[in-house]
């Protein structure tokens, strides 16, 4: 119930930007711009690029928003909109991608202050470590861990914005999720071995 809730909420929004109303775009860019930002940031490997991109994506979502038919989710729509103009920014200027930034939030509500402190230096760690070994993987492996993880995509929705293949996106995933743990691993007994 609540999700049809939020889907309705949704589609007014839509209705009333495809009107012309500013506010109500102004509510879908705070509703979308950690995960666009995040996905133009993994594909551009630098903040400015990757903020050019996620604003290019918005004014380029906005300008387009009668185009939207409501067929898949608006946040998948847009993903494909920020990916497709970030890869064409790459192609103009014949970058590399990589570097991702995990900014999840942990409820520390019922521990103390020493406890809270302690639990945020040990996700900071882990979320160092999952950076590192995300940036040994390739750049598809890096997209496709990031859209399904980070962005909560379905694979459908991955096959949209990336126009990949489903069987495609599940090997991707799936060899991508082998390969980051290979590299955890290699990552954390060199750790270890450093330790001793």
């Amino acid at each position: 119930m609540q999700r049809e809730n939020e889907q309705y909420a949704m589609e007014l929004i839509i209705a009333k930007v495809k009107e012309g109303d500013m506010a109500a775009f102004n509510v879908l860019i705070d509703e979308h711009k950690a995960m666009a930002f995040t996905l133009a940031l993994k594909l551009m490997k630098n903040r400015e690029d990757a903020e050019e991109v996620a604003q290019d994506a918005f004014l380029k979502a906005y300008r387009n928003i009668h185009q939207f038919e409501g067929n898949s989710k608006f946040s998948t729509w847009l993903y494909t909109i920020v990916y497709n103009t970030a890869l064409t920014r790459l192609r103009k200027k014949k970058l590399q991608t990589t570097d991702l930034d995990f900014h999840q939030e942990e409820n520390l509500a019922s521990y103390s202050e020493s406890d809270k402190e302690w639990h945020r230096l040990q996700k900071f760690e882990r979320s160092g470590y999952i950076k590192e070994a995300l940036d040994l993987l390739s750049n598809e492996d890096q997209i496709v861990i990031t859209l399904f993880y980070l962005n909560e995509n379905s694979l459908q929705e991955i096959c949209e914005i990336t126009n990949w293949e489903l069987s495609n996106v599940k090997v991707r995933l799936h060899r991508a999720r082998k390969r980051l743990l290979k590299a955890l691993e290699q990552l954390l007994d060199t750790e270890v071995r450093s330790l001793l």
